[in-house]
């Protein structure tokens, strides 16, 4: 809050005497990537590592979902744990971290309400929300999407055909493709197979300690 007008007026005094300029703060660009995380894997890691170059972003929050609409099956692994996950593979990168804003939260829980506490929490923030090609094509299905298009830029990666740019949204296109699935990486280790290529070793490390994706779990 400003003081009184006389002390405003040695503030205007004490700047004209001097040569220094202002430099205006430069805006935030900050990036969601939401998913299922069940597990995170070394792709989704690589994807919002070139979503950041590209785009030039200060910062990538993964927001684990408590189940996606998009899907018709329930994660495997619980809440607690592919929070943890996300952790683990993110942990030692300054520019990541992971929210449990939608976790925590009471279902339903859509899109559109993501977008618009972390437009509440960055006010001042450029926002961007990261998603591959399968789900740019189905935007239209999502709940509010006129909404998710004003507070957001959409930064859309390859998958399963090549992204086309839509009327009345904001986009950028990134080409960038890792070999890892989250189903592969499930199936590999319910039959015991290495999962090096696909996962950190830290996030292998906890999955083996908690026993997630045995073929006992998987066959449910």
């Amino acid at each position: 809050m400003q003081g009184s007008s006389s002390s405003a007026s040695i503030v205007i005094t004490k700047k004209s005497s001097t040569s220094k300029k202002t430099t205006p703060t430069l805006k935030q660009k900050i990036a969601i990537f939401g998913g299922s995380f069940d597990p995170i894997h070394c792709g989704h890691v690589e994807i919002a590592k070139q979503a950041r170059n590209i785009a030039k972003l200060n910062k990538v929050i993964f927001l684990p979902c408590r189940r996606s609409p998009h899907k018709n099956q329930s994660p495997v692994a619980n809440t607690t744990q592919r929070v943890e996950m996300a952790k683990l593979a993110t942990g030692t990168i300054s520019w990541a971290e992971v929210s449990t804003w939608e976790i925590n939260r009471v279902p339903p829980s859509y899109s559109w309400m993501a977008a618009e506490h972390f437009h509440e929490t960055f006010p001042q923030a450029e926002l961007f929300w990261i998603l591959g090609n399968d789900q740019w094509e189905k935007l239209h299905t999502w709940y509010k999407p006129s909404r998710l298009a004003e507070l957001m830029t959409f930064i859309v990666f390859p998958r399963k055909g090549k992204p086309l740019a839509k009327k009345g949204f904001r986009s950028l296109f990134i080409n960038v493709s890792h070999p890892a699935s989250s189903t592969e990486a499930r199936i590999r280790i319910g039959k015991q197979h290495p999962t090096d290529k696909l996962l950190t070793r830290k996030v292998s490390t906890y999955i083996k300690e908690q026993q997630i994706y045995s073929s006992k779990e998987l066959s449910h």
